[in-house]
């Protein structure tokens, strides 16, 4: 499998399925966090309906989405409009419509709205921040309400800042729907300046959905350490590094049509980090990349970075917005 192909593999079908951890709401009182907001005493009640919330709220919504990113030694912006929706039971759709930024002709507008729409499990679950489980979250990131109540599409509400633990490059300020705990607004900050923004311009709650065919997520079979040999085939391995903060949240295989892969997904609690990995039987010729074995490929992907190594008979694949060399450091640590 080439680089072009396994890294699309990684970005589209590799995450399409994938979900976060299980809900807030399943948790005992007991392990329920305590309050972590700054200015305030006690806790919103709309903090803990974040992670679940787009997918249990019934609600279709337009967006504006601006992302600026370095490449070849210059700034890009890209900006563009979407369509979301989700029936609140799990199942959403996410359909880009019009390009502001670049300027693009008709054919290459139509292919990159194409390529989104293929993207729309990665983008729904997984483009912005978010909680992904408010227990971890609360470990390795700081709330700080900033007393503003804005009004986003018709909708109240509350302006929240969220910075790292440690002291890092970046912080977020999300508006949230303090109804039901929807991120109408996302805007990343890099030293200071934003780089994204995902506002929401049209908001409607329960639309009638007959019409919209939803997302169907790539088929995924979990696994253990105890049963991961059974299950894909070869025996796994399992990175001896990772980011502060970053725990493993579950391990799946899924199939590109003819191979099985390892999915193994780590998290923060806000920040997600994935692992594939799949081996070639042994007795096979091994390594053909024309650089050699443990030459490792590096892209982007917007503000994601993905890295593939050939590492003997193993392929792996590490992605996430964490900077490239601790990428690295991960996947180097995976090796046998």
């Amino acid at each position: 499998m080439n680089l072009r192909l396994a890294s699309t593999l990684a970005l589209w079908a590799g995450l399409s399925g994938c979900g976060r951890t299980p809900a807030q709401a399943d948790m005992p009182a007991s392990n329920m966090p305590v309050s972590k907001v700054q200015g305030l005493n006690t806790q919103p009640t709309f903090l803990s309906q974040i992670a679940d919330a787009p997918f249990q709220t019934a609600y279709s919504a337009r967006r504006r989405v601006w992302q600026t990113y370095p490449r070849a030694g210059a700034n890009e912006t890209l900006e563009y409009t979407e369509n979301v929706c989700s029936d609140g039971q799990g199942h959403f759709s996410v359909s880009p419509e019009h390009v502001q930024q670049p300027h693009l002709s008709a054919q290459a507008e139509a292919i990159f709205l194409l390529m989104q729409k293929a993207r729309e499990g990665f983008i729904y679950r997984l483009r912005d921040f978010r909680i992904q489980e408010l227990n971890a979250f609360l470990q390795a990131y700081r709330i700080e309400d900033l007393n503003q109540q804005v009004s986003v599409a018709g909708e109240t509400c509350e302006r929240l800042r969220v910075l790292p633990g440690a002291r890092g490059q970046s912080y977020w300020e999300l508006d949230v729907d303090v109804a039901n705990g929807l991120i109408l607004g996302t805007r990343e900050f890099l030293r200071g300046t934003l780089v994204s923004s995902v506002e929401t311009l049209e908001y409607q709650a329960d639309p009638n959905l007959s019409r919209v065919v939803l997302h169907q997520g790539l088929p995924a079979v979990p696994f253990t350490p105890t049963t991961a040999s059974q299950v894909l085939g070869f025996a796994l391995l399992q990175p001896t590094f990772l980011p502060q903060g970053f725990t493993l949240v579950k391990s799946e295989k899924i199939s590109d049509g003819s191979d099985n892969w390892a999915r193994c997904t780590y998290s923060n609690g806000g920040e997600m980090l994935f692992l594939l990995y799949r081996a070639d039987p042994i007795g096979s010729v091994g390594s053909t990349d024309p650089g050699g074995p443990y030459t490792i490929k590096v892209f982007s992907a917007g503000r994601w970075t993905v890295e593939q190594a050939e590492l003997g008979l193993h392929h792996v694949i590490v992605m996430g917005r964490e900077p490239a060399p601790i990428l690295q450091q991960v996947l180097e640590s995976c090796a046998p």
